[in-house]
């Protein structure tokens, strides 16, 4: 054709493998004619190759631009927009076209503090550049982004355009705020609170305690947290041995792994004794190691006070109540007695009138030292004890008072029943308790019945009334302070009783039907006897 001619082919090498090759074909002349052709060859195969890389580079950033839910935003380096992705528009608002070619003057708001950054910070230290800020889009609304600025450079290392990659963190933030506010609301509620509470770590150190906390142990000043309970009772001399005793109770917590309840009593090196109700939660992670120890405790020293007048109290209110049904029972001995003195002081002298008057004095005596029983302050001491003879005791103080009701009371014992680790003094106080309410629920008369068996372990103590019966939405409330069933009582007697079950490690339940009657089962842990 006389021109010259440029293609490509691909031939195989010598040593066996292909490449490119570019060739250039050029006509020779002689005389104006073609006399042959000359070529140049020029091996294309590393230029083929990076074409290709440049492509498959190419298709994969436009993939990762198409799919990233991040704005990227391409700049040159006379800080014009060239490229911007969908993330973009959907993030902001605006399109490509609205932004391509843009410069800083016409560029969106939004992004004028950007470039500001990229001018002072990426073009003199060349290096990415991370920071938040609030921007606003393109309808007004604004929205918290994270932005990542970075340069790129050519093989030489010129700035050739920039790539500013942008996230949407409103909701991040949204969520941060609320827990930051949850926190604080929970922070305000704990400090509010009248209990003391501890967050300690996995190695017994204080993290975080409430103000109640604080001034129970009079650490308001001190420097407590990453310190041992050891280390603050150096801090705390009043309550150095509360702060060991502490010490020893987490112990017992994290070995039984599990929360613990109990009552801790502290003596001060002033003479004063604090009583206080402990709570300990240890925690732990799925593997179960444990990472932390939450202690919720309140001082109870002046309920305790509280309930001991409560108790003797009712004790006082029970005395009260039996001593018209005791003067009755004293009246007619006392009766008989006068009757035979005079005889004997008019002359009718007679042995067995003697007898008779020893006889009844000893029934007075029996009398008023059960009525004592209850009168005078015992000192708590658990003992083995039978539980048929105190029963049998109860029932005779009882007795008149029923006969007057006209009430029978029956007892049903088991003969195998053994003994229960008790407080001869406050069992009675109990039943002495649940037999007055019986007696007082029927005012028609009736039986009560007085069951004793022996449960496996426990002892079943079952007091059966024929009286009017109790609404079933008022079994519950039974034992709250002053919530009672009748119409001049404290509700302190079920209270009492209750708790004197509770000290006892037994159980109280109370089962009614409206005129039917109540049921009051007593459970009480059974003990050997005494050698």
């Amino acid at each position: 054709m006389g021109r010259p001619q440029e293609f490509e082919i691909a031939v195989k090498h010598k040593n066996g493998h292909s490449i490119d090759v570019s060739i250039n074909n050029f006509p020779m002349y002689v005389d104006n004619e073609i006399s042959g052709f000359y070529a140049i060859a020029k091996d294309m195969t590393r230029h083929k190759q990076i074409e290709a890389d440049l492509r498959s580079t190419k298709e994969q950033l436009d993939v990762y631009l198409r799919n990233t839910d991040d704005s990227v935003v391409v700049l040159d380096v006379g800080f014009h927009i060239v490229k911007v992705n969908r993330a973009f528009e959907q993030m902001f608002g605006w399109s490509e076209q609205e932004v391509i070619g843009a410069e800083l003057p016409t560029i969106p708001d939004f992004l004028q503090a950007d470039f500001q950054l990229l001018q002072q910070e990426i073009v003199r230290n060349r290096h990415v550049t991370s920071y938040e800020a609030l921007r606003q889009r393109k309808d007004g609304t604004l929205l918290d982004v994270s932005t990542f600025i970075s340069p790129l450079s050519d093989s030489e290392g010129n700035l050739i355009a920039f790539v500013a990659i942008q996230r949407d963190i409103t909701e991040h933030k949204r969520m941060e705020a609320a827990l930051i506010e949850n926190e604080k609301q929970l922070r305000t509620l704990i400090n509010a609170m009248p209990d003391s509470v501890c967050f300690k770590d996995s190695e017994g150190r204080w993290i975080e305690a409430n103000d109640c906390c604080l001034r129970v142990f009079r650490l308001e000043n001190v420097p407590y947290q990453g310190k041992t309970d050891g280390e603050l009772a150096l801090l705390s001399p009043d309550y150095r041995e509360a702060l060991l005793q502490c010490a020893e109770s987490d112990k017992r917590a994290w070995e039984e792994g599990k929360p613990v309840r109990l009552e801790e009593v502290v003596y001060l090196d002033y003479g004063d004794v604090r009583i206080f109700d402990v709570s300990k939660i240890p925690l732990f992670d799925p593997e179960g190691k444990r990472t932390g120890l939450v202690v919720i405790s309140r001082d109870i020293t002046e309920l305790k006070k509280t309930e001991e007048l409560l108790r003797k109290s009712e004790k006082l209110s029970v005395v009260g109540q039996l001593a018209a049904g005791v003067a009755h029972e004293i009246r007619n001995p006392l009766t008989s007695i006068r009757g035979f003195i005079q005889f004997i002081q008019e002359g009718h002298y007679k042995q067995e009138y003697f007898q008779t008057i020893l006889s009844e004095l000893d029934r007075i005596q029996s009398v008023v030292n059960e009525f004592l029983v209850l009168a005078k302050p015992q000192v708590i001491h658990f003992t083995p004890r039978s539980l048929p003879p105190l029963l049998h005791q109860v029932v005779e103080l009882l007795q008149t008072e029923a006969i007057l009701n006209n009430v029978q009371i029956v007892l049903e014992i088991d003969p195998v029943a053994t003994m229960v680790n008790c407080e001869e003094n406050q069992l009675k106080q109990v039943f002495i308790n649940i037999l007055k309410n019986a007696i007082e629920a029927m005012p028609y008369g009736g039986q009560i019945t007085i069951q004793l068996k022996q449960q496996g372990e426990a002892l079943a103590i079952r007091i059966l009334d024929q009286g009017e019966g109790i609404a079933e939405e008022r079994i519950p409330k039974l034992g709250e302070p002053f919530y009672t069933t009748k119409e001049k009582g404290t509700g302190l007697g079920l209270m009492i009783s209750y708790k004197i079950i509770q000290a006892h490690q037994g159980t109280m339940k109370i089962n009614s039907q409206r005129n039917k009657g109540t049921t009051v089962e007593i459970h009480l842990p059974v003990c050997e006897p005494l050698d």
